[in-house]
């Protein structure tokens, strides 16, 4: 009961956050987050958005309490820290290395663990290599000053577009394959083509029959 309790509480907090009125938050004991200050009125927009745009949950359920009670450089930090983690659990754990040394060797354009293609064209090298730099650098110029300096980022439209850029980085290292994946590709989908040629064929002796 206690915990139906609180949840409808905060839910009404972020209500009141979306409708601009909020000046404090409600001081409960717990859950933490709710004895977090909430911000100003210029900032419900953002949390608006962000409710409607942040649907990823393992950047969802790390960031959005913290992104609706003004902690913004915290909110950035536990997302870029979500990405972090998915990666190196998708390219194997037995990597000891985090960060932007982690994403410099995933995506490594040489050799790497993760890829989206097999880098035969200028345009898929382009790729491996521009998203190598974008992960790698989001660890460095994102993740590391917010992790280590407090209120990095305080404004709430700029930290709902790191967070967004976060969840980009997250959905498209999904979509990443290992590098054997991606070179059985080609075979699988020809094997896959000679499957169905050969079922048109027999459909057309079939009806050709008839």
């Amino acid at each position: 009961m206690t915990l139906r309790i609180i949840e409808g509480i905060r839910k009404l907090q972020e209500h009141l956050l979306e409708l601009g009125v909020a000046r404090a938050v409600l001081a409960l004991p717990a859950p933490r987050m709710l004895a977090l200050p909430s911000p100003s009125a210029e900032g419900a927009e953002p949390a608006s958005v962000y409710a409607r745009v942040i649907t990823e949950p393992e950047i969802e359920r790390v960031s959005r309490d913290l992104f609706a009670s003004g902690y913004y450089s915290l909110a950035i930090q536990e997302a870029y820290k979500a990405v972090d983690k998915f990666v190196l659990e998708k390219a194997g754990s037995e990597l000891s290395v985090t960060g932007t040394q982690l994403m410099e060797a995933v995506f490594s354009p040489s050799s790497p663990r993760l890829c989206w293609s097999e880098r035969k064209t200028q345009s898929e090298v382009d790729e491996q290599k521009g998203y190598q730099r974008l992960y790698s650098g989001a660890m460095l110029g994102i993740r590391n000053p917010v992790t280590h300096e407090f209120n990095w980022v305080e404004e709430a439209e700029m930290a709902l577009e790191l967070v967004v850029f976060a969840q980009h980085l997250l959905r498209k290292a999904k979509s990443a394959s290992h590098l054997d994946v991606i070179k059985e590709k080609p075979a699988i989908e020809a094997k896959q083509e000679k499957v169905a040629s050969r079922s048109s064929e027999q459909a057309e002796n079939s009806v050709n029959t008839n």
